[in-house]
């Protein structure tokens, strides 16, 4: 799961001024609060709140949740109606993220508690109207009510009701026949079974759309990463005399926008102009098979890299050798100095994003916040831990910032440590265990410091690796168990 990205300076005041708008909003709209939710509340629920109906639920990023707030908010609050909304615009944002609260929760920045089916129905018409055109994430397991709409439906429970389910309390609803049964969050469960869809004027056949390289070049499809911004997908890859497997990325329109209006449409985008222009100079990134958009989302073919993260390595009780240590330590700055080779700053560099294959070669995945090096641009992207602390964040020399992620990457292999944090005890300790000289203790840690003069490029880096494995005598596979 990736932690939000590190705001640099002019996000963090565009994030504070929507803030501060979103705050007041509250204050005028929102006055419930319950202690310990993400949400605050029109009101506080009576007796003739109903505690199962169709639910209205209003998307937007962070950027349009204040405009999308003022348009709708009045109108909810002169029909006494109930509804929420969150706390604060950086909860809104880890909604929209989908790793914190779930997957099936992107997009709910407003829900609404209609008192009956017919209110339900005209408020969605209305609030449609009072929303076209607005910049929203798609809700993933409701119903859209148009297709270009932010105002999304479905049926559920208003209050909290639960059925046992293979030993776990799940959300509940009451059925037709009166059995509590589960309230699903997952494709096509909208409208439950034993209910009509109230919002659709009649029953109307499936519109034919025009088929993507989705339907006709691809199958199989297996989802690896499901988020706010997009997935990842296994799949068959049908362009070959015999299908191949691939991995294809999504990227979604609205999807995670951040401070800078980039969203996962975008992020994807620009990591496909990335690896058509690196491709032929770097030999670790994977190789494109195809890029297309289709439904409002950019699609990104890539091959299928196999092996396991570095990430779970590190974190896994196999034991590792020293002579495995230091191969992919080398390995590590050898692809980070290619990647500057080619003009490129990664911002990325992190375990996770490491890739071991057969011989322990890894591959490097994920650049979507990959820059020019000396094109300035906004942060933003980078994990918190691979980043120089705050006090040096004004530091705008991408290739330090680099530098600093792949000392901290190679600090947490030695460390054995899944977190980039507090390394530094037990980063000591195995220098020691392993009796590796105190240049490359040095050398590691200066990575991370802001004195150029004393920090090797990631080149050097590799070629002082490369050295010690040859004095060692461990270069050679068989040479080290």
């Amino acid at each position: 799961m990736n932690p939000p990205a590190v705001k640099s300076p002019p996000a963090a005041a565009a994030s504070e001024a929507l803030e501060r708008q979103w705050q007041r909003l509250c204050n005028k709209h929102l006055p419930v609060r319950v202690r310990g939710s993400l949400w605050r509340f029109s009101r506080k629920q009576n007796r003739g709140d109903l505690s199962q109906g169709w639910k209205i639920h209003i998307s937007a990023t962070v950027l349009s949740a204040c405009e999308i707030f003022r348009l709708v908010a009045p109108y909810l609050t002169k029909r006494k109606v109930l509804f929420k909304a969150t706390k604060s615009l950086a909860e809104l944002s880890k909604l929209n993220a989908g790793i914190f609260y779930g997957f099936s929760q992107v997009g709910k920045f407003i829900t609404i508690y209609p008192n009956s089916t017919e209110s339900a129905i005209v408020m969605a018409r209305e609030l449609h109207a009072l929303t076209a055109g607005q910049a929203a994430p798609i809700v993933p397991y409701d119903n859209r009510l148009h297709g270009n709409s932010c105002v999304y439906y479905r049926y559920g429970g208003f209050s909290k009701r639960d059925v046992i389910f293979r030993k776990n309390k799940v959300p509940a609803v009451l059925r037709s026949d009166g059995k509590l049964v589960r309230d699903l969050r997952k494709p096509g469960t909208a409208v439950p079974p034993w209910l009509t869809d109230p919002f659709q004027a009649m029953p109307c056949r499936a519109t034919r759309e025009a088929l993507t390289p989705l339907e006709t070049d691809y199958s199989n499809y297996e989802a690896l990463v499901q988020r706010g911004k997009g997935g990842v997908y296994l799949a068959l890859d049908h362009s070959f005399v015999r299908p191949k497997p691939c991995v294809i990325k999504e990227g979604r329109r609205h999807g995670e926008t951040d401070w800078f209006g980039r969203d996962g449409f975008a992020r994807v985008k620009h990591e496909a102009r990335f690896l058509k222009q690196t491709s032929s100079a770097l030999s670790s990134v994977p190789r494109i098979l195809n890029n297309f958009q289709a439904n409002g989302c950019f699609y990104l073919v890539m091959e299928r890299i196999l092996g396991r993260s570095l990430q779970r390595v590190i974190a896994s009780r196999e034991r590792i050798s020293t002579r495995r240590i230091l191969n992919y330590s080398r390995n590590m700055a050898q692809i980070v100095a290619d990647i500057h080779a080619a003009g490129w700053a990664w911002r990325d560099c992190k375990p996770d994003n490491f890739y071991c294959q057969k011989g322990h070669e890894l591959r490097a995945l994920d650049f979507e916040g990959a820059c020019r090096l000396r094109k300035s641009q906004p942060a933003g992207l980078m994990t918190p831990g691979y980043f120089p602390p705050k006090s040096r964040s004004k530091n705008r020399d991408l290739e330090a910032m680099d530098l600093y992620a792949l000392g901290t990457s190679i600090m947490q292999l030695l460390a054995r440590s899944s977190s980039p944090t507090k390394l530094r005890t037990a980063f000591e300790r195995e220098i020691g265990k392993r009796n590796l000289p105190g240049s490359i203790a040095e050398t590691i840690r200066n990575l991370r410091t802001a004195k150029s003069n004393v920090r090797l490029s990631a080149r050097a880096t590799q070629r002082l690796f490369e050295n010690l494995l040859e004095t060692k005598g461990l270069s050679h596979p068989r040479q080290s168990p």
